[in-house]
């Protein structure tokens, strides 16, 4: 069931963000995209968030975890054709780094997945810290569905 916030019969462009971590996990979130929203009338955003551990790792470290990065962003992006799709690379505390980007950027809708397995988990922090500070925006949080 499509909330009727997010009804495919909405004429306004959407701009949808995807935080995504490069896991199978985050593939359900472009699944429901693809099932919530019209390509001609949504722009998606998938978002990825490094941490900054320069400090420990140096540099030549930080840059091959950003090109491995951009080839999991470009990967996502393909399984959007037809879909107008950004991609971008944060450094930084994933939550923080999600909301601040979301609010900054004017987004109308936030999908993405929890990072806690079970059924009887709770969300993860990460999500966790999104739902608790991103109230500005319609907010999606996909549970993984049960194995």
């Amino acid at each position: 069931m499509v909330p009727t916030h997010l009804d495919r019969r909405s004429n306004s462009m959407k701009h949808v963000l995807l935080p995504i971590d490069g896991s199978t996990r985050s593939l359900r979130t472009i699944d429901m995209v693809q099932q919530t929203y019209r390509p001609q009338d949504t722009e998606v955003t998938l978002l990825m968030v490094l941490p900054d551990q320069m400090h420990i790792d140096g540099q030549f470290a930080r840059d091959r975890m950003a090109r491995k990065a951009a080839q999991e962003l470009e990967t996502f992006a393909a399984l959007l054709p037809g879909w107008t799709v950004r991609t971008e690379l944060l450094w930084g505390s994933p939550g923080p780094e999600i909301v601040y980007y979301a609010r900054e950027r004017g987004f109308d809708a936030l999908v993405m997945t929890r990072s806690s397995r079970g059924p009887l988990q709770k969300l993860g922090s990460v999500a966790t810290y999104v739902v608790r500070n991103a109230q500005f925006l319609d907010l999606i949080i996909m549970r993984e569905a049960a194995p």
